[in-house]
Order: C-alpha cells, then structure tokens, then sequence
C-alpha cells in the first residue's frame, strides 16, 4: 500500500479521535455526562495499560519465552480481583486529598513536600522515557511493514526519520489533545472517552486476527493445539522465580505506571466503579491474551525463518493477502500507541509542571506568588513544552538505543523502574510512622540503583556503560558489576535489577522512617491517609454551612496575632462592600483565609483547622486531638527519659 494512503488514515482517525474527544468535553461541559461517568467507560479506560508492548510485543515474547508472557497479564489481574481494597482505599485518599498525580499523592503524604514530588517526577519521566520510545519503535516498525516496498507520496527516508516524524506528529496531538484547557479537577472526560474507543478497536483488531489465524490458516484449534506440541513453546521451561518477579513488578506497574494513576485514581468520578473494573479489566485482558500463542504458534510455522515475532499481527493478514484485515490490526497497534503516549504525556507534564516549573518560577520570580501575572497561563505552556519534551525524550532514547529486537524488553526496564515508588506509596496509605526522610531515602537508593543496574545497561556495550565497566565493573571492582551486584551473578539481569532495586529501596524507606520522626505535618496526613475510611470524603472547595466570622476570627488570631488577624478580616469585609462589619463566610473567603494561615502553620493543619468551622474536611476535630495526645504522650515520655537520665547521673557520681 503507498505510504501517503496508509499516513491518510492514521491522520483521518486521529481526527475521528479528536472529534469524539471534543463532543465528549461539550457534553461533559453542559452537564450532560453521565453516560461518561459510567463503569464501562472506566473501565475501558484503563485499557492504556495495553499498549503496542501488549498489542505486538506479547506475540513476539510467547514466541521467545513461551507462557512467560502470561505474568504481564497475571499481576494486573490479582491486584484488581486481590488488592480490590488497596485500590479502593488509593481512589478514596485521592478524592480526599484532591490529588493530581502520583507526585502529588506522595507529596501530599509526607508534609506536602515538594522536594519529594520533584523526586517522583524525575522517576516517572526517566522510566517512562523507554516505554515511549517502544511505542515509536513499534508505529515505526509497522509503518516499515506495511507500506510498500516503492513507497509514494509522503514517503520518509529511514525509520529514524519515520520515528522523528511520528515523535513530532504525537507530541503535536497530545498538546492539542490535552493542554486546551485545565480542569480544576484534572479531569479530561474527552480525553477518557476518546481511550476509551481506542480500547475497543485494539480488542476487536487482535481478536479479529486471532480468529482468521485460528479458523483461516490454521483450521481450528485442534490443528493450533497439534502446531503448539510440535513448537519450542512446548518445551519452555518454567522458571518460578523469574515468573514470580515478573507477576510482582507486572502488579506494582498497575498502581504506580503515571498513566495508570491517572486513569484508575485521578480521572475516577465514582469510587463504585472500581466494582466493575475488579472484573471487567481481568476479562478484558483476557480477551487480549486469548489468541497471543496461536498467533505466535501459526507465525512461527508459515512465515519464513528470521521474520520479526513482535510483528507477526500485521504480517500474517498480509502474507495471506488480507490487506483490509491487515489495515484493521495495524490500527490496532496505532491505537495501543498514541493511547499510552497521550495519558502518559499529559499525567507526566502535569507533574513536571506542578513540582518543578511553576515552583522555580515562581522562587525565581520577584513577589513571588503575590505578584501579578498569567499564572494560568504559564501552566499551560509549562505543559506544552513538557510534553514536547517528553516525547523528544523517548525519541532520543530511541536513536541511542537503536531500538531493541524485543519490544518486551523495553517495557519491563519501565515497570521496573516505576515499582520504586511502591514502597512509599504502601508506606503512605498504611504506615503513619513513615517519613518524608524515609520516602526520599528509599526513592533515591532505589532509583540509583535501578539506573545502574538496568536502565544504563540498556544502551548496549557502546552506550552509556563501557563495556569495562560492564564486564568488570568500575575501577576493576567486580563485585560493582551493574549486572552482577555484590557478587550476585546467578540471577537474570532483570531479576537482578528488581531483587537489589526493591530490597534496597526497602530496607532504605524502613531505616529512614525509623531513625526519623515525623513532622506534625506528616503526622496529620499520616492520620488522614491511613484512616481516610473514617473521615468524610473531601470534594474540594469550601461550602458555606457551618462557618462563623466570629469563630474563625478568633482561631485566626491565636495564629496571626490579633492585629495582623483584624487586619485581614478589615480588608476582606471592606471589599464585600461591609466595612465596619465581618466579612461574609465566602467560600473565596474561606479559601483565601486558608492559604493566609497557612504560610504560619502549614497547608494541611490550616486546612484541619478552618474545617472545624467549615464544611469540605478530609481532618476530623478527632484527627487533631489525637495528634495533640501523641506528641503530649511524646513529651511526657521525653520527661521521665530526662528524669532517669538525671537520676542515672547522680548514682554514678555518688
């Protein structure tokens, strides 16, 4: 097929994307959603978790490493049926906490710290850096198969060129895609309803193959069955441990993949809907691994010798003349491609642009947040730029890499890397005695070490890594060898990687958290987060009921001091036209106070405090007074330390 035909209908659907994403936005905009609230519509939306490592690269890794590539599946699968409630409770903490992000879930735990969100960020962009450039491996790959030998038109010269051009093509969608406007909340209905389309036509486009290949080359699965016994796949070894890391890392990816956090937590408008997804989503991935061996099985055993397994989607239909088959599975890839791209781009300049462009600038700004400016409009752009250069990230990846034979060794670098936050997100939702000191420790060491070990060694000898240092590690130190850590040369280099990555990770969050102790900050999130089932849902903002000048003029002024205090309510009254008297209980004025107070005692205590006197709280009164019984309890016990101490004095002089 000429390359401008084929580049033609990538453009036509990408346009039909676009479409049914802005009447989604107007339906949603008029208050006329609810259809796009549903489970389904959830559900399907979690489908980004298929991408073209799913869509292509399962085939190619069954036909390399046989039932293995099952665990891709699994894990996902016992966290939605197994962790219902670990999921349940990160959904709730996030409509509670108003979160935006991972970064943010992770910052807002531990004392709202942004240096702890910048870390999250720098993760999250590093390891999502190879899972993008997989997705324009695998559109550059299908667009080199199945284009025409002579290729008309719009033709490119070389996959890199072709890679450059799908980098810029996508970057240019998602931006239009998902930067026109922000959402107080975050939420991107078109955006979701759009993936939510992409998931059926990845499903029926694998399944429609699957069904030629099975009924139309094969003749049924009573021939799949006799070709899979006359396979390598028969003879695969299992492998317990390596299945058992591959099902782990596979389950931690589903909770902490930025994309996946933005779908299941951030995008949720209805925390039922997890019901329907603890089922549906293992189905739909089912579906998706139904025919993955046979198609891997017949590929191997009609396609000549040396053919690419990772494509054997789109060359079967076409070594059997089925163009519009073909056109339908290359589709499907284009689909599990721009899918991940354009939620993993949004969720990851959403991140870049909270915790590290708009602090810097604003730190680096004369006046600070008080001055005046477009700070709307300095978010949006931040976040323009961001997803240029996320994607011009994966492209650069992609070139020094020189693309991998495997696509599914690309992906697992990503999960691996991403699981590093799985220690202190736990910590997070179950641990009150969890630090930011214990988070950041446990983040860093676990990300040094996953670069050293995997991501590095990723680029080949002629990388990054000598091949010196590869074989004998640095300064002829063998036992720092990045794939043979502290001597450990009997496991596989990504086993390798999870077993120290965690483990150090672990053992550094725990002894942090331990040797530290939480700030008063900390330990009001704590409360809020692990007990978050005890509290009422926050829906963000402030209403009206409840809330009394008098009361809160009174608390404000044990905080600000009585004059800074009265001068504040002075002002807000007199620009409500009530000079002389209190200012109405606004919610702009609530939320106003809120932030006043806050730069004495912290965003999360003043927000705790004003609740009292407010409705819209995530922090009971009970939090509070728990919290000042702990550090009276804390103090006392301090007391009868120094007392013995004191005492233990006395006797050894005596």
């Amino acid at each position: 097929m000429p390359f401008n035909i084929l580049v033609g209908v990538c453009l036509f659907y990408v346009g039909l994307l676009f479409v049914v994403a802005w009447a989604a936005e107007r339906r949603a905009a008029r208050g006329r959603a609810r259809w796009l609230r549903s489970p389904m519509v959830y559900t399907l939306s979690l489908s980004i978790y298929c991408t073209a490592w799913t869509f292509y690269g399962a085939v190619g890794y069954a036909a390399r490493s046989g039932l293995e590539f099952a665990t891709i599946y699994l894990g996902p699968s016992l966290v939605m049926v197994g962790w219902w409630w670990l999921l349940r409770k990160l959904v709730r903490v996030g409509r509670a906490q108003r979160v935006t992000s991972i970064a943010d879930l992770i910052s807002s735990r531990y004392g709202k710290s942004n240096i702890l969100g910048v870390i999250v960020t720098l993760i999250a962009v590093v390891a999502a850096t190879p899972y993008i450039a997989l997705q324009l491996q695998s559109v550059t790959l299908s667009f080199a198969v199945f284009a025409s030998g002579a290729p008309q038109g719009w033709a490119l010269p070389g996959q890199g060129a072709t890679a450059l051009w799908v980098a810029g093509g996508l970057a240019i969608f998602t931006i239009l895609f998902g930067t026109r406007n922000l959402d107080a909340n975050e939420r991107h209905h078109g955006v979701v309803m759009a993936i939510a389309l992409e998931a059926v036509v990845k499903l029926i486009a694998l399944l429609a193959v699957g069904i030629f290949v099975v009924w139309g080359v094969a003749g049924g699965w009573s021939e799949v069955f006799a070709r899979i016994d006359a396979s390598p796949i028969a003879d695969w070894p299992l492998k317990p441990a390596r299945w058992i890391g591959l099902t782990m890392v596979s389950a931690a990816a589903v909770v902490t993949l930025p994309r996946m956090f933005q779908v299941m937590v951030v995008e949720n408008s209805d925390e039922r809907h997890l019901a329907t997804a603890s089922w549906a989503f293992p189905l739909y991935l089912l579906l998706m691994s139904l025919f993955v061996v046979p198609i891997a099985v017949v590929g191997l055993s009609v396609l000549p010798a040396g053919a690419n397994p990772d494509l054997f989607v789109l060359t079967l239909p076409l070594a059997f003349d089925q163009g519009k088959l073909a056109m339908l599975a290359f589709l499907g890839g284009f689909s599990s491609a721009t899918s991940m791209v354009i939620v993993a781009a949004i969720a990851l300049a959403t991140m870049v642009s909270n915790h590290i462009i708009v602090p810097l600038w604003l730190a680096l700004r004369e006046g600070g947040a008080r001055a005046p400016g477009d700070v709307r409009g300095l978010v949006l752009m931040s976040r323009r730029v961001s997803i240029a250069g996320i994607l011009a990230l994966g492209y650069t990846y992609y070139s020094l890499s020189g693309g991998s034979a495997a696509l599914a060794a690309i992906g697992l670098i990503a999960f691996v890397g991403v699981a590093q936050i799985l220690p202190a997100m736990l910590g997070a939702l179950f641990w009150r005695g969890a630090t930011g000191r214990g988070a950041a420790m446990g983040l860093v060491t676990g990300f040094l070490v996953w670069l050293y070990t995997l991501y590095l060694p990723s680029f080949g000898e002629e990388g990054l890594l000598s091949h010196a240092v590869l074989t004998e590690g640095p300064w002829g130190l063998s036992w720092l060898r990045p794939q043979a850590l502290f001597g450990a040369e009997a496991l596989d280099p990504l086993l390798h990687a999870v077993f120290w990555s965690l483990s150090l990770n672990t053992f550094a969050f725990l002894a942090g958290s331990l040797l530290t102790f939480p700030t008063p900050l900390e330990r009001l999130q704590g409360l809020a987060f692990v007990n978050v089932f005890d509290h009422a849902t926050g829906q963000g903002g402030w209403s009206r009921g409840g809330a009394e000048a008098e009361d809160l003029l009174a608390m404000s002024q044990g905080i600000l001091g009585a004059e800074e205090a009265q001068e504040f309510f002075r002002a807000e009254a007199a620009s409500q036209g009530r000079a002389g008297f209190l200012p109405d209980t606004t919610p702009d004025f609530i939320e106003r106070l809120e932030r006043r107070l806050a730069g004495s005692v912290g965003s999360a205590t003043a927000h705790a405090m004003i609740s009292q006197f407010a409705v819209g709280s995530a922090v009971s009164a009970q939090d509070l007074m728990a919290v000042a019984s702990e550090a009276q309890q804390i103090m006392e016990y301090s007391a009868q330390l120094e007392a013995k101490s004191e005492e233990l004095a006395r006797t050894a002089r005596q």
